[in-house]
C-alpha cells in the first residue's frame, strides 16, 4: 500500500460527517472547539466534509454532529449498570424468571383461570386468609409468580434479571432464594391485610431487592456496585404515585412498600455484617 493510500484510509477513519449548509457547519465547528476538539474540513461536490484531528475524539465529535443535524445524542449507560450488565445470570435468577414466564404463558396467554386461582393469595372475597387457614400455605408465596399483562411481566422480569443476578453473584444462589421468600411472603401478607383482593406479580420482590441493595451498597465499602440515585428516585417515586392513585390501573402498593422495607432491613443487617470482610467480586 502506498503512502497516499495510507493517508486516505486514515482520513476515512477520522471522518465525522458531511453537510451542505455552511452555517450549520460553522456552528458544529464552533461547538467542537468549545469542547476542545479540533477538526479539519474539506469542501467538495457542494458538501463540507468534517474530520477530527485526534481520532480518539471521534465518538465525541460524532455525538455533537448528530445533535446539530437533528439526531439524538446516544444515552450514556451508568457505569454501575454497565458492570451489572456484564454479569451472567446465575441458576436461581434463571429459574425464577423461567417460572414466571411459564406461569404467564399457561395462565394468562392461554387463559387458564384455574392455574391463576391456584396461585392467588385467596379465592375468598370475604376472608383474605381463608385458604391459608385451611392449610394452603403455598399461597403466602405464589402470588409473586403471576402477572396480569405483558407490560406487567416485562418490567418485573427486566428488574429481576438485573438485580437478581447481582445479588446472586455477590451473595450466592441460596441467599437470593431466601431473600425472595422473605420479601415475597412479607409483601403478600401486608397487601392482603391492607388491601384484600386479587393481586400478584414479582414487583414486591423486585422492590425487596432494590430495598436490600440500597443500604447494602452504601454501608458496605467492600461492595463494588452502587445503586444509581436516579433509579432509587424512579422506583420510590413510582411507589408513592401508586398510593395516590394517579394511574388508570390498580397497583399492589402495599406489596411494593412491604417489599422495599423488608429488603432494606435485611440490607442494613447484612451490610453491617459484611463490611469488615472481603466479599467475592466477579
Amino acid at each position: 500500500m502506498s503512502e497516499h493510500d495510507t493517508e486516505i484510509n486514515l482520513k476515512r477513519l477520522k471522518y465525522i460527517g458531511s453537510l451542505r449548509d455552511e452555517s450549520i457547519t460553522s456552528l458544529i465547528e464552533a461547538q467542537l472547539l468549545r469542547e476542545g476538539i479540533h477538526i479539519t474540513k474539506e469542501y467538495e461536490n457542494d458538501f463540507y466534509h468534517l474530520f477530527v484531528v485526534d481520532i480518539n475524539q471521534l465518538q465525541q465529535a460524532r455525538d455533537v454532529y448528530r445533535v446539530y443535524i437533528g439526531g439524538a445524542k446516544p444515552s450514556k449507560v451508568d457505569e454501575n449498570w454497565q458492570y451489572v450488565q456484564s454479569l451472567s445470570m446465575g441458576p436461581a435468577t434463571i429459574i425464577i424468571l423461567a417460572l414466571c414466564v411459564i406461569v404467564f404463558i399457561f395462565g394468562w396467554i392461554f387463559k387458564n383461570e384455574n392455574l391463576y386461582y391456584l396461585f392467588l393469595f385467596s379465592t375468598s372475597k370475604v376472608d383474605a386468609f381463608a385458604d391459608i387457614n385451611r392449610g394452603e400455605y403455598w399461597r403466602l408465596l405464589s402470588p409473586a409468580f403471576i402477572h396480569f399483562g405483558y407490560i406487567h411481566i416485562f418490567f418485573n422480569m427486566l428488574w429481576w434479571k438485573e438485580l437478581g443476578k447481582l445479588i446472586e453473584v455477590t451473595k450466592g444462589s441460596v441467599f437470593l432464594v431466601l431473600l425472595l421468600l422473605f420479601t415475597a411472603i412479607t409483601s403478600n401478607i401486608l397487601q392482603a391485610i391492607m388491601s384484600p383482593g386479587m393481586f400478584g406479580g414479582l414487583s414486591g420482590v423486585v422492590y425487596g431487592l432494590l430495598g436490600f441493595l440500597w443500604p447494602y451498597s452504601r454501608l458496605n465499602p467492600n461492595f463494588k456496585f452502587k445503586l444509581p440515585t436516579s433509579d432509587i428516585v424512579l422506583m420510590v417515586g413510582w411507589l408513592f404515585l401508586g398510593f395516590f392513585d394517579v394511574f388508570n390501573f390498580k397497583m399492589a402498593n402495599w406489596a411494593h412498600g412491604g417489599g422495599l422495607i423488608s429488603g432494606a432491613i435485611l440490607g442494613v443487617i447484612f451490610a453491617l455484617m459484611d463490611r469488615n470482610k472481603r466479599i467475592p467480586q466477579p
